[in-house]
Parts: structure tokens; C-alpha cells; sequence
């Protein structure tokens, strides 16, 4: 069973993705994380660009287009399909997967719109899940971890990072307008595919109670999955 964990920056997700795996290893079940982004030369390449850029936006001097860009995310995803997640799989585990198919959707298509690499935002839809279509492994459930705004500013303001980005901490009126475009291609995606979603605020709650939620509806998925077997 694959579960992949999407949310806004600093919404919390990779902290439940942890606690998840731990209570899921806790209790005998076998689990595997896998993260954001690999370490083949594609995922290498996009870790280099979110220390200058958390928008993984090209920068002077660099040869990436957005559309390039989009294409090594993608790229990347696929790697992590066959060659990380799939035999995962195949062994049995539940894998947790720390973004997937919908963060290329909802954080790619506003950034493609907005550079004018498309002409509106069906086509960057279009365009995106075209490019993923071929993915073998489609997340279970995914949960999308939900925090209001004014909670993700203060994390930002407060968060360290191992990262040589400049602006690591800070959220400029152009970083708004990003986090709004993608919300509101995030609650489209989630409307549309609304039985695959566990939306879990994540804004107050003790990591433990979140975590808890999760892994009830990762019970009730394999249950589900395992009555259907038997018919």
C-alpha cells in the first residue's frame, strides 16, 4: 500500500510521516519512507536547486527553464516509482511517501502559469498529468496535511534550515501569491478525488493525535483492499 503525505511548506507533513512510521513499526507492521526526493542524479539535481530556491524557480546563470525544471521533477518521481517504491511494494510494505503525484500538480502549475510557459491553467494540468500518467504506482490514500496560513508564516519565521538558501526564513509578497495559487489548485485536485483524501489539520493538535487518525484509515484502506481480494 503506498501513502503519500502532501501539504503546504512547513504545514507539518514530514513530521506525522515519521510519527506514522514509527507507531506502524511499534506495532509490527512492516513500513518504508521513502523521501521527497531520491538520490539518483535527477532527485541530486533538485535538492541543489531548493538550497538556492525553496520555488525550485531557475536562477541567473542557470540553465533550467520552468518547464525543464517541472520535467526533472517528474523525472525524478519516476525514478522513485520503479526503482524505490515498487519493489517496496512487491515485498509487502506499507510505503510513505513524502510528496508525490499531487505536489508536481498543484505547486508546478501555478509557477508554469505564472512564467507563461502555459497559456492557462487547464493545459498546465493537462500537461503535468500527461507527463505522470504512466506512473505504475498510485497512492492508496494520501493525506493532505491542512494548517492555516498564519500558522505556516510563524513556522517559517521560526525554522532552521540546512539550507543555503537566502531567503530560508523569509515570505515575501511573491511567496503569498505562490502559496495561494497552490492552495486553490490543491482544493481542486481534492474535490475532484475526494475518496483518496484524508485532510488532517495539523494547525494545534499533538503530533500523536494526528498520527493516530492516519494510521486508522491506513487499517481501514487495508481492510478494505483485503475484502476485495477475497471475493
Amino acid at each position: 500500500m503506498l501513502v503519500s503525505f502532501e501539504g503546504q511548506d512547513r504545514s507539518g507533513k514530514t513530521a506525522l510521516l515519521m510519527a506514522v512510521h514509527d507507531d506502524l513499526r511499534r506495532h509490527g507492521m512492516s513500513t518504508v519512507v521513502v523521501e521527497e526526493f531520491s538520490r539518483s542524479p535527477y532527485g541530486q539535481r533538485l535538492i541543489e536547486a531548493v538550497a538556492r530556491d525553496k520555488f525550485l524557480r531557475p536562477v541567473a546563470g542557470e540553465s533550467a527553464t520552468l518547464r525543464s525544471r517541472a520535467l526533472e521533477v517528474v523525472a525524478d518521481l519516476y525514478y522513485q516509482d520503479e526503482r524505490e517504491i515498487g519493489p517496496a511494494l512487491k515485498q509487502g510494505h506499507i510505503v510513505l511517501k513524502d510528496r508525490h503525484l499531487d505536489t508536481i500538480l498543484y505547486t508546478l502549475t501555478p509557477s508554469l502559469l505564472a512564467a507563461g510557459a502555459v497559456r492557462d491553467e487547464d493545459r498546465a494540468l493537462t500537461w503535468l498529468s500527461v507527463t505522470c500518467s504512466e506512473l505504475r504506482h498510485r497512492p492508496a490514500l494520501t493525506v493532505y496535511v491542512d494548517a492555516p496560513l498564519s500558522v505556516r508564516l510563524e513556522r517559517m519565521r521560526k525554522r532552521r534550515r540546512d539550507l543555503h538558501e537566502e531567503r530560508a526564513n523569509e515570505v515575501s509578497h511573491e511567496d503569498m501569491a505562490v502559496f495561494a495559487a497552490r492552495e486553490r489548485v490543491a482544493r481542486q485536485i481534492m474535490g475532484e478525488e475526494s475518496n483518496r483524501f484524508l485532510v488532517l489539520d495539523n494547525s494545534s493538535k499533538p503530533i500523536t493525535e494526528g498520527a493516530t487518525v492516519i494510521i486508522e484509515a491506513i487499517r481501514n484502506r487495508l481492510a478494505s483492499s483485503s475484502r476485495k481480494g477475497q471475493r
